[in-house]
């Protein structure tokens, strides 16, 4: 039980980054570049997408630890075809739909990536102690 409650908490806080992230991209697509709904919309739906996937990936990850390995290895790989599916026809669907802007949709599908990396690399102080320690104090 104790580690549901983690996995929500990270989920929870990978949610609010993404937000503040896609917010700010949003305000700079706005502000900036003067684009306009498609961008948003395009923006909202390639997140809405990426946050399903990462949820789906914590399902199927629980589900294929309490399997054997051989099926686990099965069961995990069809359902990493899915999701790896689901983001093509996303992107296809964003390339053939006017109302959606490509380039929107993409951030979108990435944004989650680009947050997991800021929480969990660039906040780690190892990271950078190990980046920028000379090779002769090791």
């Amino acid at each position: 039980m104790v580690g549901d409650t983690k996995a929500i908490n990270v989920q929870v806080q990978l949610l609010k980054g993404v937000i503040i992230f896609n917010g700010i991209v949003a305000l700079f697509a706005v502000l900036l570049f003067k684009l306009g709904a498609p961008f948003l919309i395009g923006l909202t739906f390639g997140t809405l997408i990426a946050l399903l996937n990462f949820r789906l990936l914590h399902i199927t990850l629980n589900k294929a630890v309490q399997m054997p390995p051989g099926k686990a290895q099965v069961y995990a790989s069809s359902q990493y075809f899915i999701r790896y599916l689901l983001t093509g026809v996303v992107v296809f669907v964003a390339i053939r739909n006017p109302n959606l802007n490509v380039i929107g949709t993409i951030i979108g599908l990435i944004s989650i990536k680009l947050v997991i990396i800021k929480q969990n690399l660039l906040n780690s102080r190892e990271f950078f102690k190990n980046i920028f320690r000379r090779r002769e104090e090791e």
